[in-house]
């Protein structure tokens, strides 16, 4: 496998759901050496999604890691947990302090094991009143402002339906890891940092912050309208729940879809001549945009405007975005083989499911270090033998004994 950027980079990982192993996972296809602890005793909730076939997305987050079994309560977990921690270069979590400082790992503890230590600690909310000790997750996150501002005026509320904020935490979390590595390159020395999925989540609201700041505007819900540029919608086209979304900034963009639509004479309507007259007459312009977008598929609108230079889309559904010719030739879609989860067996005994399942890859470009891929991920507690015996140097009979104590369970 092609080396990676961060080739010789080892990264400790503990913590479940989603924004941390999101972070583990694009950190392990840019080459570092990801060590994922995990226990079958409290297993990650997120091993049994979707409902539909429990395990089938978790090769999203944990492909190319080294994945281990340690039952962190026990005794003599701590031990072996302080030989990890010695072995990496950065340590990542989600688990509250107390949690941590239960198990003899907290922040202090973790420093005086391995002062070169490099560590990021996602949290919440973030240290700090009023919010500290809140738990805050992806979905309950996006709540921030985002929802308000999504869905039409006469809605109460309307969120993504996903964790949100969980996939900008995740991505601030490499941010962090990779800035850390490189100011210990400048200065010889680690660093502490902490990120925040709902701080994560604030930073998506920028303009409506600023907007607020400044002119004391409070953000409504537009539907697909945009307060500025019109038109900016999504227009019914033919076929059930089929859309193209339309998107003109400028008067050019304009003039293009009006000759596109064949109707060049709208150009020079007085009613949508300007950017705010388009904007004043919005509703009569939808319902012309959309006498024309209604005789014709999503792709054919999406087309026709694309190629006079007007920014067009088709609200893709999940079956769009699996067949996306453009996304298929980037090799964005990858197969990937998964285990199901058995809470009656160790994670190193789940069986493959009965097919392979589609994964996105890392979507980076990097000319000399592409970032890596693996169909196949590691089962939980499959790597113990390589992570516990070649990188820890401990031999195979204390492994097994261990083992057999409950230590690595």
């Amino acid at each position: 496998m092609t080396p990676g950027a961060l080739q010789g980079v080892r990264v400790l990982e503990l913590g479940p759901y989603v924004a941390l192993p999101l972070t583990g996972r694009i950190l392990s296809a840019l080459g570092a050496e990801v060590i994922k602890v995990e226990t079958n005793s409290f297993m990650d909730v997120m091993n049994y999604i979707p409902h539909y076939e429990a395990g089938v997305g978790r090769p999203e987050y944990e492909i190319l890691k080294r994945r281990v079994s340690l039952n962190v309560n026990h005794p003599e977990a701590k031990a072996v947990m302080e030989k990890l921690v010695r072995a990496s270069d950065v340590f990542i979590t989600n688990f509250r302090q107390g949690v941590l400082k239960r198990w003899g790992i907290d922040f202090p503890a973790l420093k005086e094991i391995n002062p070169d230590l490099n560590i990021v600690w996602q949290t919440g909310a973030g240290e700090g009143k009023p919010y500290n000790g809140f738990k805050f997750y992806g979905m309950p996150s996006q709540h921030v402002g985002v929802s308000s501002m999504t869905g039409f005026e006469d809605e109460v509320l309307s969120a993504t339906n996903t964790s949100y904020s969980d996939y900008h935490c995740g991505l601030y979390n490499v941010l962090v890891v990779i800035s850390s590595l490189l100011a210990q390159r400048r200065t010889k020395k680690p660093t502490f940092a902490e990120t925040s999925i709902f701080k994560s989540a604030a930073c998506t609201l920028g303009p409506a912050v600023l907007d607020y700041q400044a002119n004391h505007h409070i953000p409504v819900r537009r539907g697909n309208r945009d307060r500025f540029f019109a038109p900016h919608n999504a227009y019914q086209c033919s076929g059930e729940d089929s859309y193209c979304t339309i998107a003109v900034r400028n008067d050019e963009e304009w003039q293009s879809l009006c000759a596109a639509i064949g109707q060049p004479a709208l150009a020079d309507d007085p009613r949508f001549a300007t950017t705010a007259a388009r904007f004043d007459n919005a509703d009569p312009l939808d319902e012309l945009i959309s006498a024309w977008t209604s005789q014709r598929t999503r792709q054919e609108a999406m087309d026709t405007l694309q190629k006079v230079g007007v920014p067009a889309g088709i609200v893709a559904k999940g079956e769009d975005f699996a067949r996306d010719a453009h996304l298929k030739e980037r090799n964005l879609f990858r197969e990937a083989i998964y285990f199901r989860p058995d809470q009656t067996k160790p994670g190193k005994e789940w069986q493959p499911g009965s097919r392979k399942s589609i994964a996105l890859s890392v979507p980076i470009g990097l000319s000399e270090t592409p970032c890596r891929y693996d169909e196949r991920m590691s089962r939980l507690g499959e790597d113990n033998d390589y992570v516990y015996g070649q990188i820890l140097g401990i031999t195979p009979q204390e492994i097994k004994r261990l083992a057999d104590a409950g230590v690595l369970s």
